[in-house]
This record gives structure tokens, sequence and C-alpha cells, in this order.
């Protein structure tokens, strides 16, 4: 894979980890604001251990932070003028 299909691929799956994320504590928030609505729920939630419930975050995260490193240590072979590759 070339370095920019790894870090296209990092960044879709960073884009993916964020969307996840929001989304999760969107439908979160709503079923609060739903419970303290109706009088069942009288406090806000304190802790929110999105990351050990849905553990689509913590895997698109971790293929993003791969892909950058791997972007990032991928070294293209040039050829120079005399027809040997340059490292």
């Amino acid at each position: 894979m070339t370095r920019l299909q790894l870090g296209v691929i990092g960044a879709t799956a960073l884009v993916i980890t964020a969307l996840l994320f929001t989304l999760e504590r969107i439908a979160a928030y709503t079923r609060w604001h739903a419970l303290v609505a109706t009088g069942v729920w009288p406090e806000e939630p304190t802790v929110m251990d999105l990351l050990a419930q849905n553990w689509f975050i913590p895997l698109f995260g971790f293929i993003a932070i791969i892909c950058f490193f791997m972007a990032g240590n991928s070294v293209k072979a040039t050829t120079t003028k005399t027809g040997t590759t340059a490292s």
C-alpha cells in the first residue's frame, strides 16, 4: 500500500471513530433527557464509559493510529538518473 492509501484509510477510520463516538454521546444524552423529563432519573449522569460499551470506537481508533504510523514509516524508492534506486 502506498503512503497516500494508508493516510486515507487512517483518516477515514479516524472520522468513523469520531462519528461513532458523537452518535453514542447524542443517544446517551437523549435517553438521559427523556428519563429526566419523566422523572425517572433525577440527576445528571456523571460517567459515560462509551469506549467500553461500543468496541467499534477503540477498534477504528486503533486502526487509524496503526495506518498513520505505517504511512509515516513508508518510504517510496525513487530511481536516480543512473538507474539505481535510492533509499
